[in-house]
């Protein structure tokens, strides 16, 4: 009977355990990148606007102290509900202009969305509001010290769609973006909104509105504050036939616009801010997170209180706001 040396068994032990170690690493390096790419098809597969979404998201995740209370559920008093510091941290204000006639006077105010450290969505029209040179970021209420600090950042440039005519009456392609002069350090009070991705048919049907209040004063901001509606969303039909003859909708409510009723009347916030926005409140494990559905649009009527609103659709401009804020 031949016996192996002690030290030739445990050097032919000693290979195949290297051998199966390699193997194992292997398959283990294999499962890797199946893991990976499975990752990279599923990120790759969401268009740009979702991709920043959740890379803001997560970005926003670790951020300290956390801002708590935020919801989709409240009631609508007369006028409005004022907002809490920090509520909407998306929310800036990006001009205001002083109005003067012989019968009344005061500020009109332009709310837009931080979409991007570097741009802000608003409604075309807010080209009429910037009488000033700068954007105000993380301040809701302008009546009192806020909660937390305001930045103030001043403007670069006004990029319009290109269909937007200021001196139209049409209500359609009233969307704007804002290039701010540096790039928004993110906090737990300013950051973006993602934007509403999804098809229409997907929208909830209760939304909420945000705008500021009336202003009275030249340069003093001491009485306007940010309130919020909670409002339904209509049918596009239905507006469609109550709008008929209507200048500044020949052609309907298209896909391009939303159209919205509040169960009170909005007159002080409709006169205080020509670019409200619409959105809704996304809850996850990782945090509270706001989509931007809509951005006020050219048709409100300010001059008698209303319960209708309408709202240029977010979601029909991708395409043209990643082209420029992610290119």
């Amino acid at each position: 009977m031949h016996v192996r040396p002690v030290a030739e068994s445990i050097t032919g032990a000693t290979n195949v355990c290297g051998c199966v170690l390699k193997m194992i690493e292997k398959l283990f390096l294999a499962l890797c990148a199946v893991v990976l790419i499975g990752y990279l098809d599923g990120v790759q597969g969401l268009r740009l606007a979702e991709q920043k979404c959740e890379e803001y998201r997560k970005m926003v995740a670790s951020l300290t102290p956390k801002v708590t209370g935020r919801t989709n559920e409240f009631d609508t008093p007369p006028n409005g509900m004022a907002a809490r510091d920090g509520e909407f941290p998306h929310q800036v204000r990006v001009g205001q202009w002083f109005y003067e006639d012989e019968e009344t006077a005061f500020i009109l105010r332009c709310s837009g969305a931080l979409i991007s450290e570097r741009y802000v969505l608003v409604a075309g029209q807010c080209f009429w509001t910037l009488g000033d040179e700068a954007v105000s970021l993380g301040r809701h209420d302008y009546r009192r010290n806020s909660s937390f600090p305001e930045v103030i950042i001043e403007r670069e440039d006004m990029v319009y769609y290109p269909n937007f005519d200021e001196l139209r009456k049409e209500a359609y392609d009233n969307i704007a973006l804002l290039r701010l002069a540096k790039p928004v350090t993110f906090t737990s009070h300013i950051h973006p909104a993602c934007l509403w991705t999804a098809e229409n048919s997907q929208l909830p049907e209760k939304l909420t509105a945000t705008g500021f209040t009336r202003g009275k004063i030249l340069n003093d901001t001491a009485d306007t504050h940010l309130v919020k509606l909670r409002i339904t969303r209509i049918p596009n039909e239905q507006c469609t036939r109550e709008y008929a003859g209507n200048a500044r909708y020949p052609n309907g409510f298209t896909e391009s616009l939303l159209c919205a009723e509040s169960p009170v009347e909005w007159k002080e916030s409709c006169e205080g801010d020509a670019g409200g926005l619409l959105q809704t409140l996304e809850t996850s494990p990782s945090g509270d997170f706001y989509r931007l559905i809509g951005l006020e649009g050219k048709g409100q009527e300010c001059d008698q209180p209303q319960k209708r609103l309408t709202y240029t659709n977010v979601g029909q401009y991708l395409d043209w706001i990643e082209s420029i804020v992610w290119k």
